[in-house]
């Protein structure tokens, strides 16, 4: 499109084309050329815009007419001006506007290419973008982004090629380069660059030793762009080619320098690599042996580790664990011989060596290493002391490797040989020195040690004594101890705990006497003695001793005071060993023999004083004591005796006989002390033996006794019962009042009274005529029996009498049924009879 301003200012065009726009600004009108989108071919539009309508006339010269103007297809041969002329009829003007039309090939083809060599590393390369079609500017891009150029990195003036002055791992990648036009581009396909290099220095991989017998690979590689080819050579020979060369059984002769070559045939460069190859043999065979002599303590000795196969290394071992040198311990510069400066105990162990080289190892069978040493000083071993008659042995042993042989001698002479010596029975005669002599045949060395032999008889008896006279308190008094046997040492006991000398008590030199310088009750026990020597001892039986003495002053065990008719004994004691012999004495004469005294049945000539005289036969001593004995009467008999009847009202008096001597009298009742005061016992009084009721009351009924005392307690006198005679009192007479004729038969009446004893009973009628005695009575029940009844009770003790009367009505017919009347009569019958029982 383009425009313009009225024709009077200077008009600036700008021109499109499909993809360009030529505008210009107009203050007052405008013209626009544009492009018709909507044709097939382009065309050119040529249009005015004005404030007022405007003819125009349009000219584009120098071809055609008309504000359109369509070409043909276009070629390169449409590159050119093209005019446009407007003119207004009116005016009388025209203006003429000219664009350039340029024409251009489209992209049709980008390809990236190398330019000379493939690219090698550090080398310069170049890459060139082809295209065809007409291309205004190139751009180039790796991996999808822009490059650039930089210090490595140059492009050529249009861009098609892309130079790198030295060529980098970094530089690897994908290439591509994009052409354009303002109305076509395009973008190559991927160049993938990679970067030619190599071969670096190869490696060899696979072991630096072999084992003869064994097939060995070895793998060679090297760092390369394109891959490497590789060649094999031993010793300088050409063996292999390829990257793996894998040797054949191994020998000996195989050992050598194997050389790696690696080869790229891009960069037209090799490299080399040589791997050294040692071959060696299995060990078979590690055995430890001993050098020279045998071990022998503080002496040199060595082991040496034979072995058979390449060896590079030896190694010792005692007891499992690693052994290292010190300073008694040697080994040669090889390791294969191990030295002991001087060979101690403890060295004593299992040995092994192991010899190993990188590819196989062998580790030998234990060497037991035993010091041979000795003998140390040898011992005796058996007792010191042997009991006649009986077998003795003695073992002799040393230290020593190998074992000792050991001779015997007794007192210097030759008796046995080997370690144990076994004695005949003993004798005193078998007393001496035994010597034992350990001999080592390896070492050549001997030593000798004795042992005393001291034989001793058994102890077969041993018994307690007394030395003199017999122990008596505090004398002097001595035990000795017998024996038979060898006696080594005495020991003494009492009651089984071990006795010791102290002030009183002393033991002599040998100890087999016991002296008491003045024995005491304290040293009575049993007592034994105890012989030793090493091998038997003996300990005796007990012996009592029992310490004599006495008597002490006797003691009489009687009553001071006694009654007559009784029999007293006097017992008499004495503290004595041996028991004394007892005599009694009675008023200085002799009564009788013996510790116990009896006397007759006591009269008051039975007083007076009794003597014991106690004797010891075996201290010859006597000790005498005496005892009074007092005689009183004895009380015989107590009673309790009235002096009436007792009757209630009356005074009445109770005595208390005794038969006797008696100093005090009190009174019981119902078994317990009677005692007085004013309120309960106003009426009791005691004097001397009497107890007197004023008057006596029923109430005072009870067991009474009375008891009389002496020295020798009471005397209690038997029950007496008090029972107070009283009545009659409240008479009674029970029985019906009123009968009727028919309705019963008879009629009786009961007559009681309160009364002790019990009362005798009188009946009277209308108070004349005597009817009988007795408490019952029983009259027919008649019209003629109708009257009063009167009871008379009299107390036979206390001869006081008391009536009673009551009226007895009986009525004449009876309004009851026969059936009635009978039953009336029954009950009064049962009635009576049981008034009567």
């Amino acid at each position: 499109m383009f425009c313009f301003q009225p024709p009077q200012q200077h008009d600036q065009l700008k021109l499109q084309t499909d993809r360009q726009l030529w505008t210009r600004d107009a203050c007052y009108n405008r013209t626009s050329i544009r492009r018709n989108r909507t044709q097939p071919d382009p065309q050119l539009l040529c249009l005015l815009s004005a404030s007022q309508p405007v003819q125009l006339v349009l000219q584009w010269l120098p071809v055609e007419t008309g504000s359109v103007y369509e070409t043909g297809p276009l070629t390169l041969a449409s590159h050119g001006e093209y005019t446009c002329v407007a003119f207004n009829n009116i005016t009388g003007r025209n203006s003429t506007v000219s664009k350039m039309l340029t024409i251009i090939a489209p992209v049709t083809m980008t390809m990236v290419k190398v330019i000379g060599a493939q690219p090698i590393l550090n080398e310069r390369f170049s890459l060139t973008c082809e295209t065809a079609g007409t291309v205004y500017s190139i751009h180039w891009m790796k991996n999808g982004l822009p490059l650039y150029a930089d210090n490595r990195t140059d492009f050529s003036m249009n861009n098609n090629t892309l130079t790198f002055n030295y060529v980098q791992d970094s530089d690897i990648g994908d290439y591509q380069c994009s052409a354009s036009n303002p109305l076509s581009n395009m973008t190559s396909s991927n160049y993938r660059l990679i970067v030619n290099y190599g071969p670096e220095m190869p490696v060899i991989t696979g072991p630096a030793l072999g084992e003869t017998g064994h097939n060995l690979t070895l793998n060679c590689s090297a760092s390369s762009q394109p891959p490497s080819q590789f060649s094999w050579f031993f010793n300088g020979s050409p063996v292999e080619t390829g990257s793996v060369y894998e040797t054949g059984p191994l020998t000996l002769a195989s050992h050598g320098e194997y050389t790696c070559v690696a080869f790229n045939n891009i960069t037209g460069r090799n490299s080399t690599v040589s791997k050294m190859l040692t071959i060696i043999a299995p060990v078979t065979m590690t055995m430890v042996k001993v050098i020279g002599a045998q071990p022998i303590l503080n002496e040199r000795f060595s082991l040496i580790c034979e072995t058979a196969g390449t060896v590079y290394s030896i190694h010792w071992m005692k007891n499992g664990l690693p052994l290292y040198a010190d300073n008694r311990t040697d080994f040669s510069m090889n390791n294969n011989t191990l030295t002991f400066n001087y060979v101690q105990d403890s060295d004593i162990g299992d040995y092994q060596c192991s010899a190993s080289n990188p590819l196989s190892n062998m580790t030998s069978s234990n060497y037991r290493l035993i010091v041979n040493y000795g003998p140390e000083m040898p011992v005796i071993t058996g007792p010191a002391l042997g009991e006649t008659g009986h077998n003795l042995t003695f073992n002799c042993s040393a230290s020593s490797q190998p074992p000792s042989q050991f001779s015997w001698f007794f007192n210097g002479s030759p008796v046995e040989t080997g370690s144990v010596y076994e004695t005949g029975p003993l004798t005193l005669a078998s007393h001496g020195e035994y010597t034992c002599v350990a001999f080592n045949n390896f070492t050549g060395r001997n030593r000798t040690v004795s042992k005393m032999l001291t034989v001793v008889e058994p102890v077969t008896m041993t018994m307690v004594k007394a030395m003199g006279s017999q122990p008596i308190l505090n004398q002097t008094f001595s035990l000795t101890c017998e024996t038979t046997g060898t006696i080594y040492s005495i020991h003494w006991m009492k009651n089984g705990l071990p006795l010791y000398a102290d002030n009183r008590t002393d033991f002599s030199i040998d100890n087999n006497t016991l002296t008491f310088n003045s024995v005491q009750h304290s040293d009575k026990g049993d007592y034994k003695c105890s012989a030793y020597n090493p091998l038997s001892n003996m300990t005796s039986t007990e012996y009592r001793l029992i310490i004599n003495y006495g008597p002490e002053r006797p003691v009489i065990m009687s009553p001071d005071i006694a009654m007559t008719g009784y029999i007293v004994t006097f017992n008499c004691t004495a503290s004595s060993q041996p028991p004394s012999q007892f005599s009694w004495f009675f008023n200085g004469s002799q009564v009788a023999a013996g510790s116990v005294y009896k006397t007759g049945p006591l009269t008051l000539a039975s007083h007076g004083e009794y003597t014991c005289v106690a004797f010891n036969n075996l201290t010859v001593r006597n000790s005498t004591v005496s005892k009074m004995l007092t005689i009183i009467e004895a009380i015989t008999s107590v009673t309790v005796k009235l002096n009436k009847l007792p009757i209630a009202s009356d005074n009445l008096t109770l005595t208390c006989d005794v038969t006797g001597h008696y100093d005090t009298i009190y009174w019981m009742k119902d078994n317990l002390s009677l005692v007085l005061n004013n309120t309960l016992n106003s009426d009791i009084t005691i004097s001397n033996n009497s107890l007197h009721f004023s008057p006596v009351k029923v109430s005072n009924d009870g067991n009474y006794q009375c008891v009389a005392t002496n020295l020798f307690g009471p005397n209690t006198s038997p029950k007496y019962q008090l029972l107070v005679n009283y009545g009659p009192k409240s008479v009674n007479i029970s029985g019906p009042v009123s009968v009727v004729i028919g309705s019963v038969t008879t009629v009786t009446l009961k007559c009681s009274a309160d009364s002790r004893p019990i009362s005798e009973y009188g009946w009277k009628f209308n108070n004349q005529s005597v009817l009988g005695t007795g408490p019952m009575k029983s009259v027919i029940a008649s019209l003629e029996n109708a009257g009063d009844y009167t009871c008379v009770a009299k107390n036979p003790v206390t001869n006081i009498s008391m009536s009673k009367t009551i009226s007895l009505d009986v009525t004449g017919h009876s309004n009851a049924p026969p059936f009635q009347a009978r039953v009336g009569l029954m009950l009064t019958a049962l009635l009576a009879l049981s008034l009567c029982l």
